[in-house]
């Protein structure tokens, strides 16, 4: 039988409440008051609230239990048959990048949902875009609605889902664009696996660095009180870890700095890097 999110919700909530009933009933028999019962039973509901708080906060703070990542496999990833044989062509991409006089880079934003990944990628590339650049912006709600429909929020889902992305954000390189990507991309493995397959020379990877709380705080599509409700599994951040970067081209802080004297800042860091 298919158990609703609202069951599960209310399954919680019940539980808690016989918890803190049996809680109050035990202090009751123990002193005899019924009045210290219901303090103590409403000191333990307001204790247990606190503690979750900060047992969130720290838990993903650590490392605990991430190192088995590395032995992670797509789920019934076809092997490469022997039958492929890739193709070359005489128009290769030197030759693209001389016909659209700029050179092809993958411009790739990273960090936890609400940082201003795409706030960010879409004002760089109106600034590009006055300075006559031909770019394109791969989102992650975008690309979740068509290629990666089919994907899930499991660690899984979300390491083919970086995987596809750079398969794509690749070609469209090797065909000489200026490629935005603006993807939470959690794990460093990923990360590594994505530079490894565009290559370190054509990847600028931009770490959009904004604490949980303030990205909470802004929440502008309402998924961090989702997930805080149990609504959303596997959210970065909330259930499921951000791993901040070993190594990265960029560090953006949303929350220090305001868009405008970010935008400046990213337009000086890359436009020596894609003019031909």
């Amino acid at each position: 039988m298919y158990s609703s999110k609202i069951r599960h919700l209310a399954k919680a909530v019940t539980y808690r409440a016989l918890g803190t009933v049996l809680t109050m009933l035990l202090a009751w028999i123990i002193t005899g008051n019924p009045i210290i019962g219901l303090k103590i039973g409403l000191l333990e509901v307001l204790c247990k609230l606190g503690l979750y708080y900060i047992h969130e906060r720290i838990w993903y703070k650590i490392n605990f239990g991430l190192a088995e990542r590395s032995s992670r496999k797509i789920k019934n990833a076809p092997a490469k048959s022997a039958f492929i044989v890739p193709q070359s062509f005489d128009i290769n991409k030197d030759a693209r990048q001389k016909l659209l006089n700029q050179r092809g880079k993958v411009i790739w934003f990273f960090g936890l949902s609400g940082a201003g990944k795409t706030t960010l990628a879409n004002g760089l590339e109106q600034a590009l875009n006055k300075l006559n650049f031909k770019t394109f912006i791969l989102d992650g709600d975008n690309l979740r609605s068509g290629l990666c429909k089919d994907l899930g929020f499991s660690e899984e889902d979300r390491m083919e889902n970086i995987r596809r992305i750079s398969e794509v954000s690749k070609l469209m390189m090797e065909a000489g664009i200026i490629v935005l990507c603006a993807f939470v991309t959690p794990f460093e493995q990923d990360r590594e696996a994505a530079r490894a397959l565009i290559g370190e020379e054509n990847l600028i990877n931009i770490f959009v660095d904004c604490p949980l709380d303030e990205c909470e705080r802004r929440d502008v599509k309402g998924l961090y009180k989702k997930a805080r409700a149990g609504e959303i599994k596997n959210f970065t951040g909330i259930s499921s870890p951000f791993e901040p970067p070993d190594k990265t081209d960029l560090i953006l802080k949303t929350a220090v700095f305001s868009k405008q004297q970010l935008i400046d800042e990213l337009l000086t860091f890359v436009k020596p890097k894609i003019e031909v």
